[in-house]
């Protein structure tokens, strides 16, 4: 037969079927649309106005192959449901005499079909809605550029190549599936709610394997130090808790189930009678379903509710970064007078006035201490997970820092130990063979360190003048140390963050003529790039997770369809018996209800087990408020919650429907 005809059948298909195809090209037309967007923003010229842009597009790359990746693996386990009610279908074509390769030519055509679809309605909004996304992101990076097109072909190209890819292989594991199986195999009717008449001694083992997997990656997350280097680790916690929330699922909660069953006071009454026995079987068949909404909530409340507290805490961030409103730093000491005159200079022309204005040397490196003996050497192994730090301070200017008037006689020092480190009192200090003695161990304030992130153990020691530093210096040179005497100057200004950008921009001109400042950052330079970057994460991490509440939609929507054409018998039993209606709808929603919430609940206690190593993540982008995140989690999660409320309530109206139909 000619092509023609299958394409005709498949069209026929899809339009006979399309309250279960429907779902599933929504979120493909918003996924297409979604990744061209990305693409356009990455592409777009108009991104070169933002501070960092080559790191921006790098982000929105990496935002890019995460979707890319996301989509094939949803589409791929979404796909696989779906498969699996059209068996019966695909083996009555082959008992009507079709062969393979005429089977195979209809599900092309239908691939065919949805994908040229969802292509050019997803690219045609993304088109559309490029000018609005484009403005919208740039109003939250704060970035003042007019809107450029920025249009290319190419990104269309991109953006096809990249979703044919998906869909062939989807279609060649599709072709796969169907071939390797036999019609009798297709032709058996698939139940989705398998009768569960008892529970296997391997049922009760994996759902202890499952608590055990969960409580271990919930351990192992809050006892993690070393963030950065733990990453790998993190994500195989992560896979572990995947795997144990499927398995408590599908036995332990199923035991629960069975525990209940067995109690008549609860188990004999008119709601929990029919609701208690078809809920065992479908929480059993849907187990993996389950688990995978369960892993996407909790995936939604976490990415969603971070950026968007990384978005909102920008000024949080860049006060944590510096606590002045700008800091220089020159290797030539006698040039500080000029940075600070270029300072004032730089106040008066932006018509704002100096509030204050600090000086600092500091000598500093990296080193070793054995606590044990009081040595600085780097012979020995440290076993902290951070670097350690040593610097060397002027009394004089820790006095003016710390608001206090200590005194030092030559050959004495203070020692300021790391604030996080419970040290014992040293009479002596060993530096690399040169010996101090120790006057006292000091507890300084959070402010006399100028970050307030956890980068390394910082251990200072106060001499008596900037001499003794050069002194110092001098004597660690000869021992191979080539770190440099640092000496900064930090201000503050007058006036609000646009008075601090103009004091920004005057004074960075001006510091370009002092050729030995070798760095100057400012709160005003924090805020405006952090802006920016969170804004690109709140804009990758939005579109991501509206991508996820649609992909558990489509897997909640699809499920109560397959199973209310599966439990349509047996609601016309329940009317057989005497049940009435506002009876039988009480227990659909008591059953839909409990198994709609079983994978919520679990995510809601991932999400709590999970705040420590939130709040770890977020100190790396500088924001320390754990109460402010803490507070975002919650309003967010309450929100999705409500949202998915609307969701239960949307998918039992679907289900009642169609079984009292």
């Amino acid at each position: 037969m000619k092509q023609s005809f299958w394409a005709k059948i498949a069209f026929k298909n899809i339009f006979e079927n399309k309250k279960y195809h429907l779902a599933n090209l929504i979120v493909s037309v918003f996924t297409v649309m979604t990744l061209y967007l990305y693409i356009f923003m990455a592409t777009n010229p108009g991104l070169n106005n933002a501070s960092g842009a080559a790191s921006l597009k790098l982000i929105l790359y990496l935002g890019c192959l995460f979707l890319s990746v996301v989509t094939l693996v949803f589409k791929t386990y979404t796909n696989k449901i779906f498969i699996k009610r059209r068996n019966k279908e695909l083996g009555l074509y082959a008992v009507w005499g079709l062969e393979s390769k005429h089977i195979n030519s209809i599900m092309t055509f239908e691939a065919l079909y949805m994908y040229l679809t969802s292509v050019f309605l997803g690219i045609l909004l993304g088109v559309l809605s490029q000018r609005f996304v484009y403005e919208g992101l740039f109003s939250l990076m704060r970035c003042d550029s007019k809107y450029q097109n920025g249009f290319m072909f190419s990104n269309i190209w991109i953006t096809m190549f990249i979703f044919l890819g998906i869909d062939f292989l989807i279609l060649m594991k599709n072709k796969k599936t169907i071939r390797k199986q036999q019609v009798i195999t297709l032709l058996k009717a698939e139940d989705s709610n398998k009768v569960i008449k008892r529970l296997k001694a391997t049922d009760f083992i994996k759902g202890i394997c499952g608590l055990a997997l969960i409580v271990g990656a919930y351990i192992y997350v809050n006892t993690v130090d070393d963030l950065i280097n733990s990453i790998s680790n993190i994500f195989i916690a992560l896979v572990f808790l995947f795997i144990g929330s499927y398995l408590v699922i599908s036995c332990f909660v199923v035991m629960i189930e069975f525990y209940l069953k067995k109690k008549d006071g609860i188990y004999y009454k008119n709601t929990f009678f029919t609701t208690i026995a078809k809920l065992i079987s479908r929480t059993k068949n849907n187990a993996l379903s389950l688990a995978v909404i369960n892993i996407l909530f909790t995936c939604i409340v976490i990415g969603a509710s971070t950026t968007i507290a990384l978005y909102l805490g920008t000024d949080r961030q860049a006060s944590a970064a510096y606590k002045v409103d700008g800091e220089i730093n020159t290797k030539n000491r006698e040039d500080v007078g000029l940075v600070v005159d270029a300072v004032y200079e730089a106040a008066t022309e932006a018509r704002v006035d100096v509030e204050t204005i600090g000086t600092m040397d500091e000598y500093a490196f990296q080193t070793v201490f054995d606590e044990e003996n009081g040595t600085f050497l780097n012979d020995n192994v440290s076993n902290r997970s951070l670097p350690e730090i040593i610097s060397f301070v002027s009394l004089e200017d820790f006095n003016k820092s710390e608001n206090t008037n200590l005194k030092l006689e030559n050959g004495e020092v203070y020692f300021v130990p790391d604030i996080d480190l419970d040290m014992k009192d040293f009479d002596t200090l060993n530096v690399y063979g040169r010996y101090f003695k120790v006057k006292g161990t000091l507890s300084p304030s959070s402010d006399f360190y100028v970050d307030n992130i956890k980068y390394g153990y910082k251990f200072a020691i106060i001499v008596k003048d900037y001499e003794d530093i050069e002194d110092i210096h001098e004597y660690l040179a000869g021992k191979g140390n080539t770190r440099e005497i640092f000496h900064y100057v930090d201000y503050n200004v007058s006036g609000d963050i646009e008075d601090e950008t103009r004091v920004e921009t005057i004074l960075t001109e001006k510091l370009k003529q002092i050729e030995s400042v070798d760095y100057y950052d400012s709160n005003a330079t924090q805020k405006r790039t952090r802006y920016e970057q969170n804004a690109i994460f709140l804009f990758i991490g939005t579109f991501i997770s509206l991508i996820f509440v649609m992909y558990m939609i489509f897997i909640m929507y699809y499920k109560q369809i397959q199973e209310a054409v599966d439990d349509a018998d047996n609601v016309r039993i329940m009317e057989k018996i005497g049940m009435t209606a506002g009876e039988i709808k009480r227990c659909i929603m008591a059953e839909n209800g409990i198994l709609f919430f079983i994978p919520i609940g679990m995510a809601f206690f991932h999400v709590i087990a999970c705040f420590k190593i939130i709040c770890d993540l977020l100190k790396l982008f500088m924001l320390t408020d754990m109460d402010f995140t803490r507070i975002c989690i919650l309003v967010f999660s309450g929100a999705l919650l409500t949202a998915y409320m609307i969701m239960y309530y949307g998918a039992y109206k679907v289900y009642t429907s169609i079984v009292l139909q």
